[in-house]
């Protein structure tokens, strides 16, 4: 009872001076705009790196009622076939005053064939790839004083769902039936000042009926969604001070001691690992004192290999946990030659759940985090990273593990030289049913949710650990160093939540 009442105590006291957040609420992923090169927007994803997934197959986007997918465009304009080469042009102005009302929604215009067009009638429009420079896109703007703009995408391309990759680097854009065009435009910083906007656009083709209807419509993804982040116990304990204490805290690491290995129960350590408060060289600015610098050495693929047993350490190995890490991907993380795996939570008993070890029901399973590779040919994920879940369990359709993206909400696309709050969840399933659940968390805002999973088949099987595990690949190993940072671990009963400071602070 006392214990308790010290908790609520203390809760009340950091209310009372204003506790702020470290990490405030984002509408997008820091550093990221939508491209139109090798992991552009796909019928099923709006990033091919993770993979981020849309709402809805085809796309997210809002009509001029604010409706998801509505068929109301904010503007629409005509194209009648066999004139030759029509040059159409199309007021985006209502589509302006969306943008300007909600600053949140990216600055991207969606076309789609509306009324009796949208069936299969197809128009090809040139893209900012066309061989004729005349003939591209183009968005005029005219500025409250008079002024006017003349802009180019700064991105397009089209969603056909017909095709698996992305179809930003044609020459063309089509629209028609289901597909989608997008084209994103890097406005004014200040876009009160804009008057009105209008869209010229050029086709050679044209198929289907004589004259074909096409409406605009504003992209919004779900990382447009702004979320204040999620508290939980961290907002008990400023700076995550005395977290150890609270008795749904089963542990905690900060790296500060020198034999901090220990606080794990491990004697030896496998892989590149070693507690710092310093490394210039890869742009480190500490969370809250020491961290772990973790690097994974050219050639090879281990950087880190470090687990908390319950067992070994006499609590029982629960059904459910949260596990919480903060992550910083250091000045010269560039993950180009594959993905690999981070921290998560398993029960593999050594037996199965990892190495294309498939899981039966009765002889292990794992969740771990994972990153996506970066394509170096891509320069809108210059200094990005997608995180994603991969998962062993019984249902996976092959021997490797499935991977889940980290699209939801804020979205799991995280920036080199910056911390994050990483937090994930899993519920194991009762045996033999498919109901166990598997969430993410980024800034304590929601990116994953992953039910209807079966782990297991017997009661025997349970949360055997939380496993620090950072490798690269699959098989392939690292093609140079790569070096990324953790700091303040925390596992727990409950969700726990980014940690919380008086004042917020440069991550």
């Amino acid at each position: 009872m006392a214990g308790s009442f010290r908790w609520v105590a203390a809760r009340c006291l950091a209310l009372l001076i204003g506790l702020a957040s470290a990490l405030s609420a984002r509408a997008m992923p820091e550093g990221f705009e939508l491209g139109d090169a090798s992991v552009g927007p796909t019928c099923a994803h709006y990033l091919g790196m993770g993979p981020m997934g849309w709402r809805q197959r085809g796309g997210d986007w809002v009509d001029a009622q604010g409706q998801m997918r509505g068929p109301r465009p904010f503007s629409t304009m005509v194209v009648a076939r066999g004139q030759g080469r029509p040059f159409v042009e199309m007021d985006l102005s209502p589509l302006l005053r969306a943008w300007q009302a909600q600053p949140h929604l990216p600055h991207i215009v969606v076309l789609r064939a509306v009324g009796k067009s949208a069936g299969s009638d197809v128009i090809d429009f040139h893209s900012r790839e066309s061989s004729d420079i005349t003939a591209r896109p183009l968005l005029k703007l005219t500025l409250r004083d008079g002024r006017r703009l003349r802009l180019a995408p700064a991105a397009d391309t089209f969603l056909d769902c017909s095709s698996l990759s992305s179809l930003g680097r044609r020459a063309d854009l089509k629209t028609g039936g289901e597909r989608s065009v997008l084209l994103r435009f890097e406005l004014p910083k200040n876009l009160a000042e804009v008057e009105s906007a209008a869209l010229l656009l050029s086709s050679d083709k044209q198929y289907g009926a004589a004259v074909q209807t096409i409406g605009s419509f504003a992209l919004r993804p779900a990382y447009t969604e702004v979320h204040e982040p999620r508290q939980g116990l961290a907002a008990t304990a400023p700076g995550d001070r005395g977290l150890e204490g609270h008795p749904d805290v089963l542990f905690t690491a900060g790296f500060e001691e020198t034999a901090w290995m220990a606080r794990f129960g491990e004697l030896a350590l496998r892989g590149d690992a070693e507690s710092i408060d310093s490394d210039k060289a890869g742009g480190f600015i500490p969370f809250a004192g020491r961290a772990l610098k973790v690097t994974m050495r050219r050639g090879k693929n281990l950087g880190l290999d470090l687990r908390y047993r319950f067992a070994r350490h006499g609590q029982a190995e629960p059904q459910e946990l949260y596990f919480r890490y903060y992550l910083r991907f250091a000045r010269d993380w560039n993950p180009s030659g594959d993905g690999g795996k981070l921290p998560g939570i398993a029960g593999t008993y050594g037996k199965a759940g990892w190495g294309m070890r498939k899981p039966d029901g009765f002889n292990g399973w794992s969740v771990r985090g994972g990153f996506a590779r970066r394509p170096g040919d891509d320069p809108s994920v210059a200094r990005l990273t997608g995180l994603v879940s991969y998962a062993y369990h019984v249902d996976q359709s092959d021997n490797s593990g499935a991977i889940y993206g980290w699209g939801e909400g804020l979205s799991g696309v995280l920036s080199n030289e910056r911390w994050y709050c990483v937090e994930q969840y899993v519920k194991l399933n009762d045996p033999g049913q498919r109901n166990g659940i598997v969430r993410a968390w980024v800034d304590g805002s929601q990116v994953l949710e992953q039910s209807g999973l079966r782990f297991r088949d017997t009661d025997k099987l349970a949360i055997e650990e939380v496993w620090l595990d950072v490798y690269h690949g699959g098989v392939a190993p690292a093609p140079h160093d790569l070096t990324l940072y953790i700091d303040n671990v925390v596992v727990a009963r409950r969700y726990i939540g980014p940690a919380v400071f008086k004042a917020s602070r440069d991550q």
